[in-house]
């Protein structure tokens, strides 16, 4: 596809269009209008995607299910219903065992309690709606305090005599610009909208959800969110398309997270179609970390594929698996060549943290760089020093209970019948 580029500056607006020259399907072709405002793009854009299913482009307030519908609908069979009163009971148990449990559990817990098999499994997502839940408890407790003082302070300056002299301050007069968060959001907005232009393209495989429990999509989806707040804020961002997003429940959970994830403005491209039927296939490269041929440097004519997936239960090469099958060049991240492993260490990383290793190499062209990204826990210095400092407070523990011991078996002597009298008034006749 060949790009040609308008720009016509009439009462401060900018238009830019992308045409087709006939290579490739029109479908492809982006049309982009921008306004500028106070030389920061902010005011909007429209992007013609690729996406072809009309739910996909619905309207994101017609895409929250009722969580309320899907439970009765499951407490229809007797079966199921008997399943639930039964994991009624054991949280009410628990509840009563001064366990960590939070008090109104909604539909949508209830759903995904039901899909725990385990006992510790149920009881540590409980712990989590729990810790959640005094969270959001705590937050609103503090913002009513701050509306409080507030309150008060204002007050009391309506109650002071007014001097009729300049005040400076909050809410007063000041000689610097405030800058509101909207004005943050259209800055990073705006550096989206150049990258959508101009900048290389990065693909989402989001076709895992299958493999993955219900625990696992949800964390899926908060790595996701992560990895756009991350493209969002850096200083060379880049082209993101989340492809293979079908109805489900890792849809759902990310637009819980980014409720614009499905309006025509979102600087993104969300598809259910295949990267196949966007990109030629010579264009495309499918990161994994188990294939053998190594990353050696980033090419920004290539398309690299992240694929979107959380396998901590049961891990397993689904993406080499996929991008065999389909034919698609692979390769991994170097990072055996660059970094000191740690023994023991897994060498999987998040989709965020792939992200961002992939933004920083092509930025600086270091892997040294990029590689800052890598959690210093799993490296090899790392958990020699970890490993050292266990052995020493071990060490320290069990020299502290001898100490103890041998200071019991002292006192036990003292208090026996048998021992001699140490007492200030025998030492005194002595």
């Amino acid at each position: 596809m060949r790009y040609l580029n308008k720009s016509i500056k009439i009462h401060k607006k900018l238009f830019t269009q992308v045409i087709c020259d006939g290579t490739a399907p029109c479908s492809n072709v982006h049309y982009i209008n921008v306004s500028v405002w106070n030389y920061t793009i902010c005011k909007r854009f429209y992007c013609q995607t690729v996406i072809q299913n009309d739910n996909i482009l619905s309207n994101s307030n017609n895409q929250n299910i009722n969580e309320q519908q899907k439970l009765d609908e499951f407490l229809s069979n007797p079966d199921n219903k008997k399943i639930f009163q039964i994991l009624e009971l054991e949280v009410d148990v628990l509840r009563h065992n001064a366990e960590q449990v939070p008090e109104n559990i909604k539909p949508m817990h209830w759903l995904e309690l039901l899909d725990i098999s385990s006992k510790s499994g149920r009881k540590k997502y409980l712990r989590y709606l729990f810790t959640n839940e005094k969270s959001r408890e705590k937050k609103k407790a503090k913002m009513l305090q701050q509306k409080t003082e507030k309150q008060a302070i204002k007050e009391e300056e309506e109650e002071e005599e007014d001097t009729k002299e300049i005040k400076y301050g909050l809410a007063y007069n000041s000689m610097f610009l405030r800058i509101y968060r909207q004005t943050m959001h259209n800055y990073y907005n705006s550096k989206l909208i150049w990258a959508m232009m101009f900048e290389p393209k990065i693909v989402f495989d989001c076709g895992y959800e299958n493999f993955m429990t219900n625990i696992e999509n949800h964390n899926c989806a908060k790595q996701l969110t992560l990895a756009f707040a991350a493209n969002r804020i850096h200083d060379n961002p880049m082209f993101l398309y989340y492809c293979n997003l079908n109805e489900g429940s890792l849809r759902n959970y990310f637009l819980r997270n980014m409720p614009n994830l499905l309006d025509k403005d979102f600087p993104a491209v969300v598809t259910s179609q295949s990267y196949l039927d966007l990109f030629p296939k010579d264009q495309l490269v499918y990161l994994t970390p188990h294939c053998k041929t190594n990353l050696v440097e980033y090419d920004s004519d290539m398309v690299y594929i992240i694929g979107a997936m959380v396998d901590k239960s049961k891990p397993q090469p689904l993406s080499l698996a996929k991008a065999k099958k389909e034919d698609i060049r692979m390769a991994r991240l170097p990072i055996e060549k660059y970094l000191d492993w740690g023994s023991g260490s897994t060498k999987n990383f998040t989709v965020n943290q792939i992200l961002s290793i992939i933004l920083d190499l092509r930025h600086t062209r270091s892997w040294e760089q990029a590689f800052r990204h890598v959690p210093v826990r799993k490296l090899k210095e790392t958990r020699e020093y970890l490993l050292k400092r266990k052995i020493y407070l071990q060490s320290k523990f069990l020299e502290k209970i001898k100490n103890k011991e041998q200071t019991d078996e002292n006192q036990a002597l003292m208090r026996s019948p048998n021992a001699t009298n140490f007492t200030f008034s025998v030492r005194k006749k002595i």
